[in-house]
């Protein structure tokens, strides 16, 4: 037969964790503490480089992308070319070779003319006529060598784009403009 139990085994106070076991979880809490401030700060920054990209990237139209066009001798004095620009895009890990879209370039003595070949009424695609003007077939507008608007719908000019010279190509500031306003205004 066993031994009954007597009320001072019963109620003798159990043994306190060791200095060794409160060390041990006080460790663990760091680790975790610390594991979960790494996962934070690692899901952080690319939430901090999401939100401040219009500020570094300056996005809102004032953004200069100078795309090599074609090399300078390859245009003909006071003859518009268009010319389709080609740009690397790079979105996260990936590198492409993408169209952005197409200008007419007209070489004038050193420097050279580009416009855009979005026609600012829809949209449409200008052409170049053999008199060195420009046309929207879809609408009827046309526009002089300047690209000044002569007649038709179109609410103003076609877009003049800034180029530059270097090491013999052409290089366009390439931009688009929002369509059917008065104003050129970058998108």
């Amino acid at each position: 037969m066993s031994k009954p139990e007597t009320s001072n085994e019963a109620n003798a106070p159990q043994p306190s964790a060791t200095h060794a076991d409160a060390s041990r979880r006080n460790a663990l809490k760091m680790m975790t503490l610390a594991g979960g401030v790494g996962l934070c700060g690692a899901a952080a920054i690319p939430a901090a480089r999401f939100a401040l990209e219009p500020l570094l990237d300056d996005a809102g139209g004032g953004k200069q992308r100078w795309v090599r066009a074609v090399r300078l001798d390859r245009l003909k004095p006071d003859e518009p070319t268009r010319v389709a620009l080609i740009a690397e895009a790079r979105d996260a890990f990936i590198t492409e070779t993408k169209e952005l879209g197409s200008v007419w370039l007209v070489r004038r003595g050193a420097g050279v003319f580009c416009i855009s070949v979005v026609c600012p009424h829809l949209g449409c695609s200008v052409t170049a006529k053999a008199e060195g003007v420009f046309y929207c077939p879809c609408h009827d507008s046309s526009f002089t060598k300047d690209g000044k608007r002569d007649k038709g719908p179109s609410p103003r000019d076609l877009d003049t784009l800034d180029t530059k010279i270097e090491d013999g190509w052409v290089l366009v500031d390439f931009k688009k403009f929002r369509m059917a306003t008065a104003e050129k205004v970058a998108v």
